[in-house]
């Protein structure tokens, strides 16, 4: 008896599975008409990716002005309750109208001078870091102008400085 229930139940199924795939089909794929109003897009501009995971973060800025021969440190550290900086940039401002050049934030390493020697570029875990870029006349220790903002790292991630707040 049981067999017969199934053979009854498996039919049923069977059919009510053909529309739901051909709607399916039929939604993901459209009706073969060009809805696009004459424009063409890109496979890039129509699906774009998500990354995840760790990754680099990338500064870049608007015009700073006024600040030549000064130097900018940008700095990330981990939102909330956090130990100091994970990752650090020092980029010298050699223009009256300066705008920073890609740059990729680089680790940190306990006991040395943020503008110190160079090391590899940061990979930082996936959540939220506030940036902080000062405008420091060297050696002083006090930014003359500082910004802060943050940052969502999800895979490697670019980030744009305001130069306008940063400049005289």
């Amino acid at each position: 008896m049981n067999l017969v229930i199934k053979r009854r139940l498996r039919v049923p199924l069977i059919w009510l599975s053909l529309p739901v795939l051909a709607f399916t089909a039929f939604a993901a794929c459209g009706d073969g008409r060009d809805d696009s109003g004459g424009r063409t897009t890109s496979p890039a501009a129509s699906s774009p990716t998500t990354q995840s995971g760790p990754g680099a973060i990338t500064i870049t800025s608007s015009p700073i002005v006024g600040q030549a021969d000064k130097m900018l440190i940008i700095s990330a550290a981990p939102q909330g309750p956090t130990f100091g900086p994970v990752a650090q940039a020092c980029v010298p401002i050699t223009s009256h109208n300066f705008t920073v050049p890609a740059t990729v934030l680089t680790e940190t390493t306990a006991g040395q001078a943020p503008c110190g020697d160079s090391t590899p570029a940061a990979r930082l875990s996936e959540r939220t870091y506030a940036l902080t870029a000062g405008i420091y006349v060297p050696p002083a220790q006090t930014a003359e102008v500082e910004i802060s903002k943050t940052v969502r790292v999800s895979g490697d991630v670019t980030a744009q400085i305001d130069g306008a707040a940063l400049s005289r």
